[in-house]
């Protein structure tokens, strides 16, 4: 039995991740050749698409025949994995859709994002030059915006440091449960209240 060829995800992140780093979106009239990312507004253009029941199979036949017919450049594949790449989510999908980016006719952008989570594997790697360039671009936007830096230093060195933080959250216990048993025996607020005694200026 024939198996349709599925496109592998790329690694970039999801277009909400995008628009919370600053990323724009706004539609072309071009093909999948005007896709482009301006550095300068840091604006991803994309083209407008129609998607319906009937565009799962179109671009799975798309993608196969492209694959079959050459050993050149895969640029609806290419194409098909960015989208893959960028949408995760329905919201993902919403933010297209709003931008006009997306004309969605399925019954909702949960669909929308089902269809292109669907698309995960490829029968071979692709590189288009001017898609490779974008996700690029993006990719290096992203990775150097300062609030991406702060994120992933936190994960990083904190949540990514557990194991030294509960060694600091176990002492911490300990020390005040000493403290604690010291205090049960001994009056603990003589001291505190001779401590500041001794540190609070007289007045003559």
């Amino acid at each position: 039995m024939n198996k349709t060829p599925l496109v592998e995800e790329i690694a970039i992140p999801s277009v909400e991740q995008l628009v919370i780093s600053g990323v724009n979106f706004l539609p072309t009239n071009g093909s999948i050749s005007s896709i482009s990312f301006d550095v300068k507004t840091n604006t991803l253009y994309l083209p407008i698409i129609s998607l319906d029941v009937n565009t799962e199979v179109f671009l799975r036949n798309l993608v196969a025949y492209e694959s079959s017919v050459g050993s050149g450049p895969l640029v609806i594949a290419r194409y098909t994995e960015l989208m893959n790449g960028i949408i995760d989510s329905e919201n993902d999908a919403k933010i297209l859709r709003e931008k006009g980016i997306i004309l969605n006719h399925l019954k909702s952008d949960k669909e929308v994002a089902n269809m292109w989570n669907g698309m995960s594997k490829s029968l071979r790697l692709s590189r288009v030059y001017f898609l490779d360039k974008t996700i690029e671009d993006v990719n290096k936007f992203y990775n150097n915006t300062l609030k991406i830096k702060m994120w992933k230093f936190i994960k990083s060195y904190v949540f990514g440091s557990w194991q030294v933080l509960t060694f600091l959250a176990t002492i911490f216990l300990l020390f005040m449960t000493a403290l604690q048993a010291f205090c049960s025996v001994y009056t603990c607020h003589r001291f505190f209240d001779k401590a500041l005694e001794l540190t609070t200026p007289t007045t003559d």
